[in-house]
């Protein structure tokens, strides 16, 4: 039987394969393009959900070291190597985590979220990455509406 922490790291694993999947032949003009006035690009969703996995952020609410996550990135392609490196970057952080911890409240450096658990910080980086990739997904679809391709 898989334990907790071996669980949350398959759902990563699920959601942020399905997010790539659906990432295949991005090109640069829908990477960045506007949806409607105001509403954010492919590319500053990727950019945020590559932020949020390698931020150095999560090393320190979880207890663990962390590596340097990746830098910004100027077209599609750079985007989708620095969303992989963002995510192994995010599985490393996660590994180093025991298992024992995830019950622990991350502490003083969570600020008001000082009496969370470790677990809820791990469920709150999840949902962001499962949320930003469903709009990644929803922006893809209405690209290919856009250009009557659907």
């Amino acid at each position: 039987m898989p334990s907790e922490k071996e669980d949350l790291a398959e759902l990563g694993r699920y959601a942020f394969s399905r997010l790539r999947d659906r990432l295949s032949g991005l090109p640069d003009d829908e990477f960045t393009w506007e949806p409607a006035p105001g509403v954010a690009t492919i590319a500053w969703r990727l950019g945020h959900i590559a932020d949020l996995l390698a931020e150095e952020r999560n090393a320190t609410w979880l207890g663990v070291p962390g590596p340097v996550g990746p830098g910004p990135a100027a077209d599609a392609a750079g985007a989708l190597l620095a969303l992989d490196a963002a995510f192994a970057v995010w599985t490393t952080v996660l590994s180093a985590v025991p298992e024992s911890s995830l019950a622990e409240p991350i502490g003083p450096v969570g600020g008001p979220h000082a009496d969370s658990t470790r677990r809820a910080f791990v469920l709150h980086v999840l949902d962001e990455l499962i949320h930003h990739g469903a709009e990644v997904a929803l922006v893809r679809d209405l690209w290919e509406a856009k250009r009557g391709t659907s």
